[in-house]
């Protein structure tokens, strides 16, 4: 799940996301956190490597050494460009934006500032925030187990139903369309919604062609990846 902290300057904002990720890696959840600045303001300097090779025209750069990897790419990105980078990456169980006021995605508002679009605590503690993301986290994880259809069979679309099934007003049972066998359809990296139906004709279609090739066996993992477009070898130039 992403949060998002916004507020003035001095508003706090900094210490209360420590906290939160503090408390939240320490009930064993994966913390990323994106700390935004609306100023013109780098973290490169003028003259040094990476400044240099910024400067001649590499876009990204990457500083590693034995106790940090840094990238630096040389534009600003959307809050859900980072999020979509920091999950497709690192797989966070939460993403924690501080100083983001606008995107799509909760957020708390910290002192006295107009609350925008999406802001779902104002001046929240400690406290409240760990349960809301916790809360929040552990719908997302449910959601992962439906199909993600939203054919509405058992009266509500899949993120309602999972947050029923969190707060034990509802049972994964209830859903409709919920496959019987483990079929994960993936293209482009994101998944596509896939009901009973569509789910038992992959597994047995995919099982009954790889069963007669030679390395096949029952009850192991199968993966098929299909590509978009065949590369074609590159040429050889004659010298």
């Amino acid at each position: 799940m992403i949060l998002g902290i916004y507020g003035y300057q001095d508003a706090g904002k900094t210490k209360l996301v420590e906290d939160l990720v503090r408390s939240l890696v320490r009930k064993g959840y994966r913390v990323a956190s994106v700390k935004h600045s609306p100023y013109s303001k780098s973290i490169d300097c003028e003259g040094k490597d990476t400044w240099r090779h910024g400067k001649a025209g590499s876009d990204p750069v990457v500083f590693s050494s034995k106790v940090e990897t840094a990238l630096i790419k040389h534009s600003e990105t959307s809050a859900t460009d980072i999020a979509r980078l920091l999950d497709a990456e690192y797989d966070p169980d939460v993403i924690i934006m501080e100083g983001f006021k606008e995107g799509a995605f909760p957020k708390a508002a910290i002192g006295k500032v107009a609350t925008r679009k999406g802001t779902a605590l104002v001046n929240p503690s400690l406290k409240e925030l760990v349960s809301y993301v916790e809360r929040a986290v552990a719908v997302d994880r449910m959601l992962e187990e439906l199909p993600g259809l939203d054919c509405g069979k058992c009266g509500l679309d899949c993120r309602k139903l999972a947050s029923a099934i969190v707060d034990g007003k509802r049972w994964l049972r209830d859903c409709v369309e919920l496959p019987t066998v483990g079929v994960e359809i993936l293209i482009g990296g994101k998944r596509v919604p896939a009901g009973k139906f569509v789910s038992t004709m992959v597994d047995s279609t995919v099982k009954g062609m790889v069963s007669s090739l030679k390395g096949y066996e029952p009850g192991k993992e199968v993966e098929i990846r299909l590509a978009a477009k065949r590369k074609e070898p590159r040429k050889r130039t004659k010298r």
